[in-house]
């Protein structure tokens, strides 16, 4: 008898049969890949073949260990590559041999280059597969050749080769997890079909409320009643691609998701993941969603998640998203899409037949936008993916046409004809130029402006110009991202009760502030910037269309730049019409998006693949795939903030070591400083290694707190070195 996994202690009576745990997890697989179902049977069936070595039996003797997984352990037997090696030698077609390889060598490590493998299969997969053969049950010899599969290097053949790492983890992970605990998981999800009848239920509650309170007829109520009929209407056309244009206030985080559930459940789709591109609104979308559909329904993945909501079942789903509704970030979705280690890749297969509504998409990098949109397409084209674009600034194709990087299918605009929606919010603010745009305003011009309202908003490119022009407002709230996010979600809170009180308040902010942030200011000045970036800015500006007045949003050239490549670029843009003879800025036309992104992504001017993904795709050179495509530059390093609980959770972490619950509770008070910074911090002595032996995670060291002020956060003071240009405020 052979066994895939020991028990400590236990008699071989208990030990897991390696035939009976092939059988279960080919079934698994099977499940997870219905685009592929017997490719993915197969994955499962030989995935662990190198088990019927004898050293990795007497392995299991000597360590008593439940399972293989990747860490360190004393005699440790590579076994993965076994089953890729048999790969080679059974089946018949080269591209389906290549996949199969791929995905078995990979499922207790990362997915390699195409000379990597090769090398490996070479030496040591056909010897060792040659010294275990006589082992090996003849039933995995003569398996039924799968139907081919589009895995052209041209194609979606990388995509199609993570989707069957993803199953084969996935179906591996939770049969070793089932026989390990002696039961199955206990997801107690509702199925998209009950939330779909809890959202209904949902929104007839509030409809009946703003009747009964006489607001249903309120320009603002009603344009919002007009979109969500719309996402219910188009709910029932095929699946494929969409776009959503809503202005901003418009109940678009409802809406979409209602189209998304009805959507769902017409046309058996699994799930909704909902993306979002900053922590500094996730929570705050998820927490309406939870609101309607229950608190066990929904899974937050992201890098800011509370400690208090960050339950067993969460940390699991995470895992693999097997939950009906996942919100996460645009640098979590799509960083798994291309990636190249098996946990980022195993919840890859639970996006196929689910429905991803893709929130602010004005947002994704211009210099990424190529493969965004490539790997979307695949999604729906081979994975059964419904992707909805949302945004009030839409740049995907206009019906006819197409703006920017190719999309296939095109998408189709839930509402055909958003134009009389923007008319209802035209009033909601007026433009002011200040100094008609002809000459920069300083910081000081800038506060004096800011002094003579009341509640005011300034939105700024830079960190650095934040703290400085909050320190010359009176009585100034400040904003940005070197507050950690439990810091922002608190400060956020104090100021939405001053607002919503009458009381005097007073921001100053970066753009942390304007994508989908819940907020209103009667008066908003922002830095001039790209048009979309000005639309969502003005977004916050008298948002529910509250008082008799229009809001004012005063735009204002500053004396510095946008802190990226990709910002500088939109600003240039938007200078370029703002100087076009007779041209007037209209920030609720959404025509002007049209020509505007048109511009922007001129193919001739702009690269939208500057990392070159698609080349090391086409390679299939996974690892320097994953390398090239990064949503965000990792030139920063984690400092925990002295902020809330964090003295106990770092007392915690440095008693019992560091854990994926302590480190996860502890996330929400990180900051990323930049590489100078730490440098600068570590010569003044005021901070230390997070634990021992980590090398970019950082603690602030006892009496050292005041670097870290309840008011700015990690302030510039002390610190000499300048802000890089090339990083994103």
């Amino acid at each position: 008898m052979f066994y895939a996994h020991s028990r400590p202690g236990e008699p071989k009576e208990k030990w897991d049969p390696l035939e009976a745990h092939l059988e279960r997890t080919a079934s698994r697989a099977l499940g997870f890949l219905p685009q592929a179902p017997e490719l993915a049977y197969l994955a499962g069936l030989w995935h662990d073949a190198g088990k019927y070595q004898a050293a990795f039996q007497r392995y299991l003797v000597e360590s008593n260990e439940a399972s293989n997984e990747e860490r360190p352990a004393k005699g440790k037997v590579k076994h993965s590559i076994v089953g890729a090696a048999l790969a080679h030698r059974v089946l018949q077609d080269a591209s389906l041999q290549a996949a199969l390889a791929w995905a078995i060598a990979a499922h207790h490590g990362s997915l390699s280059d195409k000379p990597t493998l090769i090398g490996k299969i070479k030496n040591p997969g056909i010897p060792l597969l040659d010294s275990c053969v006589a082992n090996i049950s003849r039933r995995l010899f003569d398996p039924p050749q799968p139907p081919a599969i589009p895995l052209s290097a041209s194609g979606p053949g990388a995509l199609w080769i993570r989707m069957l790492l993803s199953a084969l983890t996935d179906a591996d992970m939770l049969d070793t997890e089932s026989w390990d605990q002696g039961c199955e998981r206990d997801g107690g999800y509702a199925t998209v079909c009950t939330l779909h009848d809890r959202l209904e239920e949902a929104l007839r509650r509030k409809a009946e409320e703003l009747v009964r309170e006489g607001l249903q007829d309120r320009p603002l109520n009603a344009m919002r009643d007009r979109v969500l009929r719309e996402c219910l209407r188009a709910s029932k056309l095929p699946p494929g691609q969409f776009t959503l244009t809503v202005p901003t206030g418009g109940g678009k985080t409802l809406s979409s998701l209602a189209f998304a559930l009805h959507h769902a459940c017409a046309y058996g789709l699994q799930r909704v993941i909902v993306v979002i591109p900053y922590t500094t609104i996730i929570e705050q979308t998820a927490d309406v969603i939870r609101a309607v559909l229950g608190a066990e329904n929904v899974v937050e993945h992201h890098s800011s998640v509370d400690l208090e909501k960050d339950t067993l079942a969460n940390q699991r789903a995470c895992e693999n998203w097997d939950a009906p509704v996942i919100v996460t970030t645009s640098v979590q979705f799509f960083e798994s899409l291309y990636a190249a280690r098996k946990t980022r890749c195993r919840k890859l297969h639970n996006i196929g037949k689910s429905v991803v509504v893709l929130d602010e998409v004005q947002t994704f990098p211009v210099d990424l936008l190529a493969p965004i949109r490539r790997v979307l397409g695949l999604l729906s084209q081979h994975f059964g993916t419904t992707i909805v674009h949302c945004t009030a600034t839409q740049p995907t194709p206009e019906p006819g046409s197409m703006i920017g990087p190719r999309m296939d299918p095109a998408p189709r605009p839930i509402i055909a004809h958003p134009e009389p929606d923007f008319e209802v919010v035209r009033n909601r603010f007026r433009i002011v130029l200040e100094k008609n745009l002809e000459e920069p305003m300083s910081l000081e011009e800038l506060a004096g402006e800011l002094d003579r309202y009341a509640c005011v908003m300034a939105i700024v490119h830079r960190r650095r110009e934040a703290e400085e022009l909050a320190g010359l407002v009176e009585g100034c709230w400040h904003l940005s991202a070197r507050m950690c996010a439990a810091h922002r979600k608190a400060a956020l809170d104090t100021i939405r009760e001053s607002l919503k009180a009458g009381r005097p308040c007073r921001l100053v902010a970066t753009q942390l502030v304007e994508a989908g942030v819940d907020i209103s200011f009667p008066v908003v000045f922002r830095a001039l910037a790209g048009l979309e970036t000005l639309a969502q800015a003005a977004g916050r500006c008298n948002r529910e269309l509250d008082g008799e007045r229009p809001g004012e949003f005063h735009i204002y050239q500053a004396t510095s730049e946008p802190p990226s490549n990709s910002l500088r670029r939109e600003l240039a843009v938007a200078i370029a019409f703002l100087k076009r003879p007779g041209f007037t800025l209209d920030l609720n036309d959404p025509a002007l998006f049209s020509e505007y992104f048109r511009a922007v992504l001129d193919e001739h001017v702009v690269n939208t693949d500057a990392p070159g993904v698609a080349v090391a795709e086409r390679e299939m050179n996974f690892p320097e795939v994953e390398r090239r495509f990064r949503m965000i530059e990792e030139n920063g390093q984690s400092v925990l903030a002295p902020y809330g609980d964090a003295k106990r959770l770092l007392a915690s972490l440095r008693v019992v070591g560091p854990t994926r619950q302590n480190l996860r509770g502890m996330q929400r008070l990180f900051v990323s400083l930049y590489d100078r910074e730490i440098e600068e911090l570590l010569r003044l002595g005021v901070i230390e290694p997070l634990y021992r032996g980590c090398e970019r995670a950082w603690a602030v060291r006892d009496g050292s707190e005041y670097i870290y002020s309840e008011r700015f956060g990690f302030g510039w003071k002390g610190i000499r070195n300048p802000e890089p240009e090339q990083l994103i405020a």
